[in-house]
């Protein structure tokens, strides 16, 4: 019996999502080492340049939303190990002025439900895709600085660690 051959679309496609899952995953460890040498604006120039391209069509690689889903991806992971005392300390975070407004919805789903995929939908359809980009990225760096903290790891290990 045959197998069909998979469409040289497809093998494309493919090709695509390897590149921007491996450009998301360079670029969420980009700003979380900026975070950790506690270099706040280079995190933000980096943030900024994603923000410009949020709207591109068709996406550049990085594109905005593969690396904002990778940064709640990883908060995600590490939700179940945190204490409650870290996840609140997280959510405080979210409700400090200079922080977007959505991070408070994304930590909900995120941190205490362990649904990033939803928090993301919830974050972007009502705060739109930039917001959603430093909403991830603050409640990420907020996690593993509340995870250094606790753990007496240096960030820049828990970033390597998890990241």
């Amino acid at each position: 019996m045959c197998r069909p051959r998979p469409s040289p679309n497809l093998d494309a496609g493919m090709d695509r999502v390897q590149q921007r899952h491996a450009a998301a995953v360079a670029q969420v460890r980009a700003v979380l080492d900026a975070h950790a040498r506690r270099d706040i604006s280079a995190a933000g120039a980096l943030l900024e340049a994603l923000e410009q391209s949020a709207d591109a069509t068709p996406p550049p690689i990085p594109d905005a939303l593969t690396v904002a889903t990778r940064f709640a991806q990883l908060a995600q992971t590490v939700a179940p190990q945190l204490p409650a005392e870290l996840i609140d300390a997280v959510r405080d975070s979210a409700r400090l002025t200079d922080v977007p407004d959505c991070m408070a919805a994304l930590c909900e789903a995120t941190l205490l439900e362990c649904d990033a995929a939803t928090g993301m939908r919830i974050v972007i359809r009502e705060h739109g895709l930039a917001d959603a980009v430093y909403a991830a990225a603050a409640m990420t760096a907020a996690v593993f600085r509340h995870l250094s903290r606790h753990t007496g790891d240096s960030m820049d290990e828990i970033v390597a660690a998890h990241a």
